[in-house]
C-alpha cells in the first residue's frame, strides 16, 4: 500500500514523505530485518523505477530475468526514486549477514532469526543520502555542481535514462562499501563518534594485532592478521647517519598460523599478476561478495576507464567507521582488486590507454595510489603498484605508440605517472633495507630487474631518481645475505648498461678527492662476474663507505625531508576530511535515529494508547477491586476489633495493651492512655551480661551504624547509675526501625512510633496518581504537592503532602519525582530523596524493606481551617522542618530536602490557612486556648520598633513572658511555651521538652515545700548541685582547653542533659516509647540495674552520683502517672545482688506509694513561691543568654560543641562517613535548645497583685440576693457565652449553638431527626430526618462543627456541621456502639478529644473522638444521672443518685463516696477549672441537688484522701 501511495501520488508527497516524516529512515529502520521476502524487494524496486505495484506479480518467481521484466521490459529502466536506495541496501546488508552466519555453521532458521530479532544491526550504520537536499556522499556530481538530490528532483521528461542510471549506480557503489566491509574484515561498522574520538591517536590498537577472518572462509583457510609496525623504526639496519622515508602508518599482512613462528613482524610479498585477490582474502569467496567487489570494481574502472574528469578513488572518504587496521585492510583489498581488475582490461585493450582522458585519469589514480602507499594505507601496495604502473608505461614506451599525437599530447601526465613508480621504487627499496627476511629483498629487485626498461627510461627532469637509486643500491652491496649482494650486483650492472653516461658521472662526482682507480673497479662491474665484483668491493669497502655515504648521503636526506614533510601534510588533509566526513556521518546517523526514535515513540504511543484503553479499565477495575478487598479487610479487622474491646461482644478474650495519646490537651499535655491497636509480642528479654548479644535483630545495618557513629567518642549518660555508656554501645542499639500506624478506618494509632512495610511491595502495578486522587474529598482539587518526611519519635516516614483547595492531605509512603509521576517511595531516584533521613536510620535509600514489614501508605486529611498553627522547626541543627499543629490536638513534624523547599512550603500553608492569621491571644473563639499555648512569636516578624524595644526596655516584649511574670501563667505552662518557642517538639525525641528537678527531697515521709532545703538550686546545672562535682567538670573543662585542639573545643559535659535515650529511659513503661527504647537497645532492654527505676537513685546520679550523667526531666513528670506504672507488664529483668525484680517505678517516701500523690506533689512543688522565684535563673542556663559563651563558661555549662547549632554545617561536610558520624552524634547525644532569650531572664513578681480565685476561696462563696435572670421553661443546660457576656440558658430538647449563639437546634421529633434555627428570626434552617432508627434520647456540641447525637436504639453518632450564610449542612462521621441500652447522657472534652455516653442500665464508655474508637469501659450500676470531664485536667465525674465517682481520665477510680442523705440525689455536676485554665491549687466540683443545694468538695489526690465539703446554701 506504501509503494503505491508513493508512486501514484504527486512528487510532492514522496518529498514530504521523505523530509517531514523521515519516512525512509523509518522504512530502512522496519524492512531490513524482512530481507528474506520477495514481496518486500519487489516494493522497494517499484518505487525506485515509479513502478505501479499493482500491476506487478508479487508471487511470481523471484529471479532476474523476472525482475527485468518486472520493471526493465515492460517501462523502460528509470530510477525515478533514488531516496528508496538506503532501504535497498540495508536489505542486502542484513540478508549478506544471515548468509554468512549461514556459511560459520549457524542454522538458517537460527540466522534469520536473529536478524528478525532485532530491528537494526547491532553497531552498524549505514550512511546514506537520504534527504533530497543533502549532498552526494562521493564525488558523484557533474561538472555544473548538480547534485544527486538535484538530478533526482528534475521533472521526468527533462532526465535521461543514462544519466539517472549512472547517477544511482554512483550512488549504489558508495553504499556498497559499507555492505562489503564487514564481510572483509569481520567486524561491524562502528559508530563514527568512536572513530572521531580515537583520532587523537594514530594507533587506537596500541601496535597489538588485529586478526582479520573473513565472514565466509572455509575451515582451511588461514587467518591473516594486520601487524602494526612503529614508524621510527625504519630502516633501522642503514648506518645512523642515513634518514629514512616514514610512513604516517605502518601496517603489514602474516598469517596467523606462522605468527608463532615468525619472532619479528614481516611484509608478506603480494601475488602474481593473474591473482585476483589476497591470499588472506580466500576465504571472502561468497557469490555475493564476490558479486558486489565486482560492482565495485565496474562503477571505479568505468570512472576510470570510461568517464572524464576522474575524481578520485578517495576510499579514506567511504570506508564505513572502524578501527584503522580493519580500514587500511579494507582499502588494500578494495585497492588490490580494482588495481588487478584495470590492470587485466588495459592488457585485454590496450588501446584504451591512448585516450587522453584516460591517461589524465590513470595519472590521478597514480597520485592516489602513490599516496596511499607513502602513507601506510595500501598494505603491500609497493610490488602491486609497480606492476600496474610498470605495464602501462611499458605500453607508452612502445615505438609506434609515442608516436601518436594524443600520446605526445598526454607527455605530462606519463611523466606523473613515471614519477609516482619511481618514488614507490625508492620507499620500497629503503623499506627493504629494514626488513630481516632477504627473500622478500631479492623479490623484489627480481621486479625492478623485470621492469628494467620502465625504471631506467626516466625523463632528464628525473635524473635525481638516479642518485638516489645509486645510494640505496650500494646499500644492498653491503646486505649480509649473499643473494641480496647478488640482486644489488646485477643491477647496478643493468644501471651501468642502460645509464652509462648518466651512472658514471654520478661515481665520478662522488669519487672526487679519492683514488682514480676505484672508480674504474667500479665500472668494470659489466665485464666481471658477481663473485669478483662482489669480492673487490668487500676489499675496498671503507673507500667505497667514504664515497657513497659522503657524496650521496645528503641528496638522500633531501628527499627523505622533502617526502616525509609531504607526507605529514597530505595525511593531515586527509585525516581532516576524514575527520568532516565522520562527522556529516554523525549528524546523518543522529538526524536518522532521532526520526526513529520518534517513530518508535509515536508508534509506541499509538500502540499503546489503542492497548492501553482496555488495559486501563482493567486495571483500573483490579485496583478496585483490591481497594474494595482491603477496605472490606480493614473494616473487618476494625470489626474485629470493636468486638473484642471493652463493651463489645467478644470483650475479654485477649489481654488488652495500652499506649500513650498523642493528642494534646490543654498546656499541651498528654494524659489519655488508648488500646494498642497493634500489641508487640512481649517477647522482649533484658540483658544478662554485657557480652551477650541482643535477642532481636530487626535490622541489618546495625553493624554499618555502628561504625559509622561510633566514631564519635562522647559520653552517654547512664539513666539509672553511675556506669559510663560508651559511644559504640549506643551506636549498636540503634539497629531496629520502629513503626508508625495510622488513624484511618483501619483503626491503627497514627501516633505509634513504629514504621509499617507495605507487605504487598512488588506486586503488579499500582496507578499511584489515581491512588492520591482517590483520596482527595469530593469536590477537591489539588493545588500544590511537596515531599515531605514525617518524623516520627526516632525516625522519619517519607511521604507526600498535598495542599487541596479545601482540605490539607497526607500520604506516606509515596513520593513525586522531578517529572511529576508520583511513585512508591522505594522507587523513587536516592539523588531525590532526602539522604539525611537516612543517614540516622542507617539505611541505604535502595533498601527494600525487610520481609514481613509494611510500607505504609494511609492517608490523613484535614480541613483548611483545623489547622491550627504552621511554625518553623529545625531538624538536625538544619533549617528543613516545620510543625503543623491541628485543633483535633495532633501535631505532625514535616522536613523537606532544604530550606528553600521548607520556606516554599511554609509560605504556602501560611497563605492556605485562614485560622493561621486571624487567630490571636485576644481572640475568644472556642480554639483559641490552643493556639495560645502553641504559638511563637517568631513566627509572626517583628517591626524594626518592636525589636528597637527589645534592646532597650527594661520588661519583656514577649507576651507570654508578660503573662507569666505578672501571675497570670502557670509556671508549667510557661516551661511548655518556652520549650515550644526553643522549637522542642514531642514529635522528635531528640528535641523532646526539657524541664528541670524541681525537688531535692526524695527521702523524706514528708515534703516541707515551704523549706528551701526541699529543692534543687536552680541558679546551678545538673553538674554543679554540689561543689566537689562542680570543681571535677571544670577541671575537666581545664584540661582539655591544655590540649588546644581546635577541631574539639573543650567542654564541662560530655553528655547532655536531654537526648531520646534520656526521654525513653523515663517513658520506658509506655508504649509507643517501648519501641523507641527498644531500637537504641537492638531489640531488647538494657541490665536492669541500669534502668529507670527509682526516682531517688535517678536524682542522686544526675545531681552528684556520675559524671556522665546531668539529665534534666521531661514534661511527664508533672502531669503524667501512668508512666510511672507498667502497665503493660514488662519484663524488665531483675537487679543484681538481692534479684529484686524491676516493675513500676520506686517512689519518694512522701509520695505514699501512689504515682498520682507524686505527680500532685511535684507539680505542687514546680509552682511554689520558691521555684517562681527562681526559675528564670534555670532558663537562663537552658533557654537564655547562660547557655552559650563567656556566661555559660562561667556557669559551668558548656556542653560539646557538636550539642549546639551552628557548630558544623552538615551540607558543607564532603566526606559521606564523617557526615554520617556528625550526624550520629546530633540524633543520639543530645541537641542544646534554641537560645531564646539573649539577655537575662526577668524574674516573677511577688503575686501579691494577683487576684484570688474561687479555689483558695470556696468557703466564702455565697448566693446572689438576687436572681440573675428568670426563665419561664425549664432549664436543661447552662452556657456562658464570652461574645455577648451573659448566660445562655436551653429548655428540654434544645441547645445553643456557640461561640457566637446565634443558632440553635433541636430535637426530639417522631420522624428521629433534628432541626437548625436561627436564633433571631426563628426561622429554620435545616432539617434532618431519620438520622437514628428511634427517637434522639440526647444531643451533644463538642465543638461548633461537632455534633454527637444519642438515641433509643443504643447507638452514638457523631457528626460533622457547616454553616452557610442561610443553610446548615450535616455530614456523618462515624457511629459507635457498645451500648445496650438507651443513651441518656452524653459528656465531652473538646481538649482531650474525649467523649463519654451513658445508657439506661448504668454502663459509662469513654470514646476517642479523633478515632471514633472505644477507649475504655469505666463502671457500670445504677443509672447516670450527670456526668462531666474536666478539660483541664482530664477527671471526670459520674453521679448516680447520692453517689459520685471521680475518675482520672485513664478510668482510675480516685474516690466514690455518698455525697447527700438518701432522701436526696444529684441531678447535675460541674468543675471549677479556673480562670485561662491556669493550675489550681485545689480541685472544685460543684454538685447540683433535688432540694436545690448546690454544694461544693474539694477534689481528693488519692482514695487514701478524704472529701471536704462546703455547703453554699439553697437555690
Amino acid at each position: 500500500m506504501l509503494a503505491r501511495l508513493l508512486v501514484v501520488n504527486e512528487h510532492i508527497y514522496f518529498k514530504r514523505f521523505c523530509e517531514e516524516t523521515g519516512g525512509i529512515a523509518i522504512l530502512r529502520h522496519r524492512l531490513q530485518r524482512w530481507w528474506f521476502v520477495p514481496a518486500i524487494w519487489r516494493a522497494c524496486f517499484a518505487i525506485l523505477f515509479g513502478c505501479d505495484i499493482s500491476g506487478i506479480d508479487l508471487e511470481g518467481p523471484f529471479n532476474a530475468f523476472g525482475l527485468v521484466e518486472d520493471f526493465v521490459a515492460n517501462g523502460g529502466c528509470k530510477a525515478l526514486h533514488p531516496e528508496i536506495l538506503p532501504v535497498i541496501v540495508a536489505l542486502m546488508q542484513s540478508g549478506l549477514r544471515a548468509l554468512h552466519q549461514e556459511d560459520s555453521g549457524t542454522p538458517r532458521s537460527q540466522a534469520y532469526a536473529s536478524n528478525r530479532s532485532s530491528t537494526s544491526p547491532p553497531q552498524t550504520f549505514l550512511y546514506v543520502q537520504s534527504r533530497p537536499q543533502s549532498p552526494p556522499t562521493m564525488g558523484a556530481a557533474t561538472e555544473n555542481g548538480n547534485s544527486l538530490a538535484a538530478e533526482a528532483t528534475q521533472p521526468k521528461t527533462d532526465v535521461k535514462p543514462t544519466e539517472i542510471l549512472g547517477t544511482v549506480t554512483r550512488f549504489l557503489a558508495d553504499e556498497l562499501l559499507f555492505i562489503l566491509y564487514p564481510s572483509v574484515v569481520n567486524s561491524d561498522i562502528i559508530d563514527p563518534e568512536t572513530e572521531l574520538h580515537t583520532r587523537e591517536s594514530i594507533m587506537p590498537t596500541k601496535g597489538d594485532d588485529v586478526l582479520i577472518r573473513p565472514l565466509s572462509r572455509s575451515a582451511t583457510t588461514s587467518t591473516y592478521v594486520v601487524r602494526t609496525l612503529a614508524t621510527e623504526s625504519a630502516s633501522t639496519s642503514l648506518k645512523p647517519r642515513i634518514p629514512s622515508l616514514r610512513r604516517m602508518s605502518s601496517y603489514v599482512l602474516v598469517k596467523s598460523d606462522s605468527q608463532a613462528s615468525q619472532p619479528a613482524p614481516a611484509k608478506s610479498e603480494p601475488p602474481p599478476p593473474t591473482t585476483h585477490r589476497l591470499d588472506g582474502e580466500r576465504g571472502v569467496d561468497h557469490s555475493i561478495v564476490q558479486g558486489i567487489l565486482e560492482m565495485i570494481i565496474a562503477v571505479y574502472s568505468d570512472q576510470i576507464l570510461v568517464r572524464k574528469d576522474f575524481p578520485g578513488l578517495g576510499l579514506f572518504m567511504k570506508v564505513p567507521p572502524g578501527m584503522q587496521e580493519h580500514q587500511a585492510f579494507f582499502e588494500s583489498y578494495v585497492l588490490r582488486n580494482t588495481l588487478i581488475h584495470i590492470g587485466n582490461t588495459i592488457r585485454l585493450d590496450p588501446k584504451v590507454l591512448s585516450e587522453p582522458r584516460v591517461l589524465a585519469n590513470l595519472q590521478r589514480l597514480a597520485g592516489h595510489l602513490g599516496e596511499a602507499v607513502f602513507e601506510g594505507w595500501f598494505i603491500d601496495g609497493a610490488g602491486l603498484v609497480l606492476e600496474f604502473l610498470g605495464g602501462v608505461l611499458e605500453y607508452l614506451q612502445l615505438p609506434d605508440v609515442q608516436q601518436r599525437k594524443s600520446i605526445r599530447l598526454c607527455s605530462h601526465n606519463i611523466v606523473v605517472i613515471r614519477e609516482v613508480l619511481l618514488r614507490v621504487v625508492l620507499l620500497r627499496m629503503s623499506q627493504l633495507d629494514a626488513t630481516d627476511k632477504p627473500a622478500e629483498a631479492v623479490a623484489f629487485m627480481n621486479k625492478l630487474v623485470y621492469w628494467q626498461a620502465v625504471l631506467f627510461a626516466f625523463e632528464d627532469n628525473q635524473k635525481y631518481f638516479l642518485r638516489l637509486f645509486c645510494f640505496l643500491l650500494y646499500a644492498k652491496l653491503l646486505d649480509t645475505d649473499d643473494r641480496v649482494k647478488t640482486c644489488a650486483a646485477d643491477l647496478w650492472r643493468l644501471l651501468l648498461v642502460h645509464k652509462a653516461d648518466e651512472s658514471f658521472l654520478i661515481l665520478k662526482r662522488a669519487a672526487i678527492g679519492q683514488d682514480s682507480e676505484l672508480l674504474k673497479g667500479f665500472c668494470r662491474l659489466t665485464e666481471a662476474d658477481n663473485e669478483t665484483f662482489l669480492a673487490w668491493a668487500n676489499q675496498n669497502r671503507q673507500a667505497l663507505d667514504s664515497m657513497f655515504f659522503t657524496a650521496l648521503s645528503k641528496p638522500w636526506a633531501e628527499f627523505v625531508s622533502e617526502e616525509n614533510r609531504n607526507t605529514e601534510e597530505a595525511a593531515k588533509v586527509r585525516i581532516s576530511k576524514r575527520k568532516d566526513r565522520l562527522r556529516q556521518w554523525s549528524s546523518q546517523a543522529l538526524a536518522r535515529e532521532e526520526i526513529v526514535h520518534r517513530h518508535e515513540t509515536s508508534c509506541d504511543h499509538w500502540r499503546s494508547n489503542i492497548y492501553s484503553s482496555e488495559s486501563m479499565k482493567k486495571q483500573r477495575t483490579t485496583q478496585d477491586q483490591q481497594n474494595i478487598q482491603a477496605f472490606n479487610h480493614t473494616s473487618w479487622e476494625k470489626l474485629k476489633r470493636s468486638l473484642e474491646r471493652p463493651a463489645g461482644l467478644l470483650e475479654g478474650r485477649k489481654p488488652l495493651r495500652w499506649q500513650l495519646d498523642l493528642t494534646e490537651g490543654r498546656n499541651r499535655m498528654r494524659l489519655r492512655t488508648v488500646i494498642d491497636p497493634n500489641p508487640q509480642p512481649q517477647d522482649y528479654r533484658p540483658k544478662r551480661e554485657k557480652s551477650q548479644a541482643s535477642s532481636q535483630r530487626r535490622r541489618n545495618t546495625t553493624r554499618s551504624r555502628r561504625d559509622t557513629v561510633g566514631k564519635a567518642r562522647l559520653q552517654v549518660p547512664n539513666v539509672s547509675n553511675t556506669e559510663e555508656f560508651k559511644a559504640n554501645e549506643i551506636a549498636d542499639s540503634v539497629n531496629q526501625k520502629t513503626s508508625n500506624s495510622s488513624d484511618n478506618d483501619d483503626g491503627t494509632n497514627e501516633d505509634d512510633f513504629e514504621l509499617i512495610g507495605d507487605p504487598r511491595n512488588g506486586e503488579d502495578y499500582e496507578d499511584k496518581n489515581r491512588k492520591v486522587l482517590r483520596s482527595l474529598h469530593r469536590d477537591d482539587q489539588i493545588e500544590h504537592i511537596h515531599n515531605v518526611s514525617r518524623i516520627v519519635g526516632l525516625e522519619g516516614s517519607e511521604g507526600l503532602l498535598i495542599l487541596g483547595k479545601r482540605h490539607l492531605y497526607l500520604l506516606d509512603g509515596l513520593f513525586q519525582r522531578s517529572d511529576g509521576e508520583i511513585v512508591s517511595v522505594l522507587q523513587a531516584p536516592r539523588d531525590e530523596r532526602d539522604n539525611y533521613l537516612h543517614m540516622i536510620s542507617g539505611q541505604d535509600p535502595g533498601d527494600r524493606p525487610i520481609k514481613g514489614e509494611k510500607l505504609e501508605q494511609d492517608v490523613r486529611s484535614w480541613r483548611r481551617d483545623e489547622v491550627l498553627s504552621i511554625s518553623k522547626r529545625r531538624f538536625l541543627f538544619r533549617d528543613v522542618a516545620i510543625e503543623v499543629f491541628f485543633d483535633d490536638g495532633r501535631s505532625y513534624l514535616l522536613t523537606t530536602n532544604n530550606t528553600n523547599l521548607r520556606d516554599q512550603l511554609y509560605q504556602k500553608l501560611l497563605s492556605k490557612s485562614p485560622t493561621t492569621h486571624r487567630r490571636s491571644p485576644s481572640t475568644a473563639d472556642e480554639g483559641s486556648w490552643r493556639f495560645d499555648s502553641i504559638q511563637d512569636p517568631a513566627d509572626h516578624p517583628q517591626s524594626l520598633g518592636s525589636r528597637f524595644t527589645n534592646v532597650f526596655a527594661q520588661s519583656s516584649s514577649n507576651p507570654t513572658t508578660r503573662k507569666w511574670m505578672q501571675g497570670a501563667m502557670s509556671n508549667f505552662n510557661y516551661l511548655m511555651h518556652v520549650n515550644t518557642m526553643a522549637g522542642r517538639t514531642f514529635n522528635d525525641l531528640t528535641q523532646y521538652p526539657v524541664f528541670p528537678w524541681v525537688l531535692a527531697d526524695y527521702t523524706s515521709e514528708e515534703l516541707d515545700l515551704s523549706d528551701p532545703r526541699s529543692f534543687r538550686d536552680l541558679t546551678k546545672p545538673m553538674g554543679c548541685q554540689t561543689p566537689e562535682r562542680q570543681a571535677d567538670f571544670r577541671e575537666r573543662y581545664q584540661s582539655f582547653a591544655e590540649m588546644g585542639d581546635h577541631n574539639a573545643p573543650p567542654f564541662h559535659y560530655g553528655t547532655h542533659y536531654s537526648t531520646a535515650m534520656i526521654v525513653t529511659s523515663y517513658l520506658i513503661r509506655l508504649q509507643p516509647f517501648v519501641q523507641s527504647y527498644l531500637l537504641l537497645q537492638g531489640g531488647s532492654f538494657d541490665h536492669a540495674d541500669r534502668l529507670f527505676y527509682s526516682i531517688e537513685k535517678a536524682w542522686t546520679s544526675a545531681s552528684r552520683g556520675s559524671m556522665t550523667d546531668v539529665r534534666e526531666l521531661i514534661p511527664e513528670f508533672f502531669y503524667l502517672p501512668e508512666f510511672l506504672l507498667n502497665t503493660n507488664d514488662f519484663d524488665f529483668g531483675q537487679r543484681q545482688g538481692g534479684g529484686e525484680s524491676i516493675d513500676k517505678v520506686a517512689l519518694p517516701p512522701w509520695a505514699k506509694g501512689d504515682p498520682k500523690i507524686f505527680i500532685a506533689r511535684n507539680r505542687e512543688a514546680l509552682e511554689s513561691e520558691y521555684v517562681s522565684k527562681n526559675l528564670h535563673h534555670w532558663i537562663d542556663l537552658v533557654f537564655g543568654h547562660k547557655q552559650q559563651g563567656e556566661a555559660a563558661l562561667e556557669a559551668t555549662n558548656v556542653f560539646h560543641h557538636l550539642s549546639y547549632r551552628g557548630a558544623r554545617d552538615l551540607d558543607k561536610i564532603e566526606d559521606p562517613l564523617e557526615r554520617s558520624a556528625t550526624i550520629g552524634i546530633i540524633h543520639n547525644f543530645g541537641q542544646t535548645p534554641h537560645q531564646v532569650f539573649q539577655r537575662s531572664h526577668l524574674a516573677r513578681d511577688d503575686g501579691k497583685h494577683i487576684p484570688r480565685q474561687i479555689d483558695t476561696m470556696a468557703e466564702n462563696l455565697t448566693r446572689l440576693p438576687s436572681a440573675v435572670f428568670e426563665v419561664k421553661d425549664r432549664v436543661t443546660l447552662l452556657q456562658y457565652s464570652t461574645k455577648l457576656d451573659r448566660l445562655m440558658c436551653s429548655a428540654p430538647s434544645k441547645i445553643d449553638i456557640g461561640p457566637s449563639y446565634d443558632k440553635y437546634l433541636e430535637w426530639g421529633f417522631v420522624d428521629g431527626g433534628i432541626r437548625f434555627y436561627a436564633s433571631d428570626t426563628k426561622k429554620l434552617i435545616g432539617l434532618f430526618e431519620h438520622i437514628h432508627v428511634t427517637q434522639i434520647s440526647c444531643v451533644l456540641f463538642v465543638d461548633s462543627q461537632t455534633l454527637v447525637t444519642a438515641g433509643e436504639d443504643c447507638v452514638v453518632s457523631v457528626w460533622g456541621v457547616s454553616y452557610a450564610s442561610k443553610s446548615v449542612e450535616l455530614h456523618p462521621k462515624g457511629s459507635l456502639f457498645g451500648h445496650r441500652t438507651a443513651v441518656t447522657i452524653l459528656a465531652a472534652s473538646r481538649s482531650f478529644r474525649t467523649l463519654l455516653s451513658a445508657s439506661e442500665d448504668g454502663q459509662v464508655l469513654l470514646w476517642d473522638l479523633n478515632r471514633l474508637e472505644i477507649v475504655r469501659k469505666l463502671t457500670s450500676g445504677k443509672p447516670v444521672a450527670c456526668a462531666k470531664i474536666h478539660d483541664v485536667n482530664g477527671r471526670i465525674v459520674v453521679c448516680r443518685g447520692q453517689h459520685l465517682t471521680l475518675f482520672t481520665l485513664n478510668g482510675e477510680t480516685i474516690i466514690d463516696r455518698n455525697v447527700c442523705t438518701e432522701d436526696d440525689r444529684v441531678v447535675s455536676c460541674a468543675f471549677f477549672e479556673g480562670s485561662g485554665n491556669e493550675w489550681l491549687k485545689r480541685e472544685l466540683v460543684f454538685t447540683g441537688h433535688t432540694r436545690g443545694v448546690v454544694n461544693v468538695c474539694f477534689a481528693p489526690l488519692s482514695p487514701f484522701s478524704s472529701l471536704q465539703w462546703k455547703g453554699v446554701g439553697s437555690l
